[in-house]
């Protein structure tokens, strides 16, 4: 279900917005809400976006919050010669979902 799912909004360019996720995590907390996790993409199906990944890693360390990245687009960049670095901090997640069909 969707009661304990807390949307995101994302920037002018697709991306999770940090600032509304830290908000979101304090808000939760405030109201005795234990985040569970946070979920970035590592390539949308509608616009390819990467969410800064090391941003996003480093705040739920710093937060003891779980970090997955739905990497079925674009995780398999990591292993390109070129362009790996446009998802550096994927390695810090601590689960990945990948479909090596795409």
């Amino acid at each position: 279900g969707r009661r304990a799912l807390r949307v995101i909004p994302s920037d002018a360019n697709f991306l999770i917005s940090i600032p509304a996720l830290e908000q979101a995590i304090q808000e939760d907390r405030a109201a005795w809400c234990v985040p569970a996790c946070v979920i970035a993409t590592a390539g949308t199906t509608n616009t390819g976006a990467i969410d800064d990944m090391q941003a996003i890693a480093a705040l739920c360390k710093r937060e003891w919050i779980w970090f997955h990245v739905d990497g079925c687009i674009g995780a398999l960049i990591k292993i390109a010669p070129v362009n790996r670095t446009m998802v550096d901090g994927i390695e810090d997640a601590e689960s990945l979902a990948l479909d090596p069909h795409k």
